[in-house]
């Protein structure tokens, strides 16, 4: 007689996946003509990168008058956004206001040939897109006919500041008018925004003009020998809190790697305005759950992808649910993402890598940042200290998610924080960071002792997860030589039934990079790690097995070397050849592991694009590829604070790494890049697997015996399982269509055709996550008056279970679901305000997450940020 299986072992792999769904659920409950003047070039922006150097003209920036233009009597301002190469020169120009014939030709015609000094970023030449502004001033009446009259006497004086609305930010580059009966008077401002015009006496009329910005009209009236102080507050012609300066046409140095920046990583619908969680929306990456924050990137098991924060690792990236990260997203300046064929600077992953990078803040930088919504409330300080030589900011964040989860179930509550405590001293070129940082979460359930049939028990906390960190930084670059010093500290802490454990980190590191020539960089680097484990009194070993697998873990080391190259032998070649070498320790064993690997991009063509640079390597069609082995200690089937090593006896996880792509420029920001891959992994142990062996079995057969030692056998099964080393391999073709803009549609397609399998029984068979097909479709439109909007469709094919056709033999329902966000900002004198909504799933999709168990959620969230 058959019966449906209910081994113990069985009931974990079930739990495990009910667990998923739980969380899931209850997250448902310019110049001048006659008398003008050169307004000039846009200032780089206050979110301008550290260690940038904006464009300076080299030439005249004068635009002539067009002959025959149309009589006006107020200013007439005309923008235009220019593309400077890195050699300096203008390789193209677009109109940012509306056309106002033929004063815009004339701007157009001008421009064309100016010359710059090129911008730097980090003393590299590199593309800058600038906007020029040029101002019409009406033409002046008729000189009067005495021309010995100078006019009256200047007696008074109209001194102040030009600051932007709402940021507060300098206005540079702009212009002062002041008109007194017939008679026109200016002033430039200086860097500052300051500026100093002597008047006669009486009524004026006061216009100011500035790049970027609308024309601002005020009247004074000054007594004579009157000294009046203004500070007037000029209106942007558009605000971007996300604005970059440096296009993307830097050299490229990797193979596989994803760069978002700005917009791209904050106002990404179904993100929350998290930049971590736009990966999902990248090629290669599938999910165990729409709404859990845990990638499966090419077929790898979670624990098998990094997080890190400027390269080190982050041991718990996501609040608990689906919430934010644990870092203000004002302190993320780009995501780079690494689906595989990482560099030797990234160790102990075997999966993908996701770095968030943060910038230095400047040494005149100043914001209050504050955001709330229905979720949590935080807010960011940046200020200036004078006496110390820098610059600190200080962020934090508290989330609530438990007062909607009360609406939908008292059986569950959460809380959560968060802080960021970060100081930039030096200078770009030799500096010294110190970063503070760490976050908690609370899960609370009902007591062990409540009452079963009391409908609303006393919850008490059941899971705590919290670290902290300390982050010190020094860099020091000297001509050729650039040498990075860090030692980061910290502490972990898990408790949950049966674990309590704490983990104190040190880890030490030393880098350095020698630029020999324009064709070889050599890098070279140390590593090393300490964590020493503190069991706790609420450890309890034979709890279950994650007790028994935690219970005895002590103390691990680990040490490496680097070192790579960055070698272009021709135009037309870039090779990085590169080693890292491991030893992992904890007392018991040691586990050495030696990591070759290469990257190799050539130019097959080049493209003649009126908005790629020529010969840069934005115009070039690339052929890439590269090979490599990565291993990793092994880890918790799901990152969590202080299981980021497992015992080495279990041994190292290894993979093999291959891919092949290609990447075309399209023109009008566009790119096409299409890249085929091969992982082998050999072994996988940790894998995070939730479906059973089979759903039929003989009656009364189970895998442990009934009695007082069931809880320990079923966890020892469950420790053999996970630490059973198995063979994987995955394999598949990635293609993303982007476009990049600052202005105007930004956005892209991503899909994905590919396949994970396990080496089960002599046989491949599809890994427990494998989705066959990945779509992903990204867009943000920004609109007239300070609006933006935004929407993300995504599609993920349906993930293996086993049936009573056998072991993972057919498959659950794909899903679909579409978010979407809409911006809105307001601007006062000192305050800019972005309110915003985000729906998650706003057509109310199901998704089928186990066979027969289908979810549907709407997950919208209402918020509003301010900007002082």
């Amino acid at each position: 007689m058959a019966a449906h299986r209910r081994d113990d072992l069985g009931g974990v792999r079930v739990a495990m996946m009910r667990a998923l769904i739980v969380v899931a659920l209850v997250v448902l409950v310019a110049s001048t003509a006659h008398a003008q003047h050169d307004a000039g070039v846009d200032a780089p922006p206050a979110d301008a990168p550290s260690g940038f150097e904006p464009p300076r003209a080299t030439s005249a920036t004068d635009v002539p008058y067009p002959a025959g233009a149309p009589a006006h009597d107020v200013p007439i301002v005309v923008t235009v956004k220019l593309l400077v190469d890195e050699r300096g020169s203008v390789k193209q120009v677009d109109l940012v206001t509306t056309p106002q014939p033929p004063f815009d030709d004339a701007v157009i015609a001008a421009t064309r040939a100016f010359t710059f000094e090129p911008g730097k970023h980090d003393g590299t030449p590199v593309p800058v897109e600038i906007t020029f502004t040029h101002t019409f001033q009406p033409p002046p009446p008729p000189p009067p006919p005495v021309t010995a009259d100078e006019g009256p006497l200047r007696t008074s004086v109209l001194r102040g500041k030009l600051v932007q609305l709402g940021t507060r930010a300098p206005v540079t580059g702009a212009t002062v008018t002041a008109q007194i009966g017939s008679r026109r008077y200016e002033a430039d401002a200086d860097k500052h925004g300051r500026f100093e015009l002597p008047l006669p006496a009486g009524a004026a009329k006061i216009t100011v003009t500035a790049p970027g910005h609308n024309v601002f009209l005020q009247q004074e009236s000054l007594a004579n020998a009157q000294a009046v102080a203004v500070t007037y507050f000029v209106e942007k012609d558009s605000y971007d809190p996300y604005e970059i300066v440096v296009v993307d046409n830097q050299r490229r140095e990797e193979v596989s790697r994803i760069t978002l920046r700005g917009k791209e990583i904050k106002q990404i619908p179904g993100t929350f305005g998290d930049p971590f969680r736009v990966v999902q929306t990248l090629p290669g990456v599938a999910s165990a759950v729409s709404l859990l924050p845990f990638p499966i990137v090419r077929g790898a098991s979670p624990s098998s992808t990094g997080f890190l924060l400027d390269g080190t690792r982050v041991p718990l990236l996501y609040h608990l649910l689906s919430g934010p990260s644990v870092i203000h997203p004002n302190f993320i300046d780009e995501i780079q993402f690494y689906p595989g064929g990482a560099p030797v600077v990234y160790g102990g992953y075997t999966g993908g890598i996701v770095d968030g990078r943060t910038a230095r803040a400047r040494r005149d930088e100043h914001l209050l940042d504050f955001d709330a919504n229905l979720l949590q409330v935080g807010g960011l300080v940046r200020q200036p200290i004078e006496t110390l030589g820098g610059t600190l900011t200080a962020a934090a964040r508290y989330g609530y998610p438990g007062m909607l989860l009360s609406l939908a179930t008292n059986q569950v509550s959460l809380s959560y924080w968060d802080y960021q405590l970060r100081f930039d001293g030096g200078s770009p070129k030799r500096g010294w960071t110190v970063f503070a940082f760490g976050a908690q979460d609370t899960l609370s359930t009902p007591s062990p002792n409540a009452d079963p049939a009391d409908p609303s028990p006393p919850l008490e906390p059941s899971l705590i997860l919290g670290f902290h960190r300390l982050d010190l930084r020094y860099h020091d670059t000297r001509g050729k030589l650039a040498t990075h010093y860090r030692m980061v500290m910290g502490r972990d802490r898990t408790r949950s039934n049966g674990t309590d454990f704490t983990m104190w980190n040190f880890e030490p590191s030393l880098q350095a990079r020698y630029k020999l020539d324009e064709t070889l960089t050599l890098v070279a680097g140390l590593e090393g790690s300490l964590r020493d484990v503190n069991q706790g009194g609420g450890m309890v070993e034979s709890a279950n097995a994650a007790s028994m697998i935690t219970a005895s873990l002590d103390r691990f080391y680990n040490g490496a070397a680097i070192t790579e190259a960055l070698w272009r032998p021709t135009k037309q070649w870039l090779i990085r050849p590169g080693v890292r070498a491991d030893v992992y320790a904890d007392g018991n064993t040691t586990k050495p592991a030696i990591d070759p690997r290469l990257t190799a991009r050539y130019v097959l063509a080049r493209r003649d694009l009126d908005d790629v640079p020529p010969e840069s390597d934005d115009s070039a069609i690339w052929l890439k590829g590269s090979a490599g082995i990565y291993h990793q200690p092994p880890r918790f089937v799901l990152p969590l604070p202080g299981l980021d090593l497992m015992p080495i006896e279990y041994g190292l996880l290894r993979s093999y790494q291959t891919s092949l792509g290609t990447e075309i420029p399209l023109g009008h920001r566009f790119q096409l890049t299409a890249e085929g891959f091969f992982n082998y992994m050999d072994p996988t142990i940790f894998d995070l697997s939730v479906n059973e062996d089979s759903v039929i079995t003989d009656a009364n057969t189970t895998i442990v015996t009934s009695g007082e030692t069931d809880t320990t056998a079923q966890g020892q099964a469950i420790v053999d399982r996970l630490t059973k080393p198995q063979k994987g391999r995955a394999y598949g073709l990635e293609f993303l269509l982007r476009r990049q803009s600052k202005t105007g549609l930004f956005g892209w397609i991503s899909y994905t055709l590919s396949r994970s399998e396990r080496l089960r029984e002599g046989a491949w068979v599809p890994y427990d996550f494998d989705r066959t097909h990945l779509l992903n479709v990204v867009a943000g439109l920004p609109l007239r008056r300070n609006w933006d909007v935004g929407l993300r469709l995504q599609y993920q094919s349906g993930k293996p279970i086993t049936t009573t056709a056998g072991y993972n033999e057919a498959r659950t329902a794909g899903y679909v679901r579409f978010d979407v966000r809409v911006d809105k900002r307001v601007v006062w004198r000192n305050w800019l305000l972005d309110f915003y909504v985000d729906v998650t799933n706003i057509a109310l999709l199901p998704e089928e997450v186990t066979a027969g168990t289908t979810i549907r959620y709407v997950l919208p969230t209402v918020g509003v940020r301010g900007r002082f």
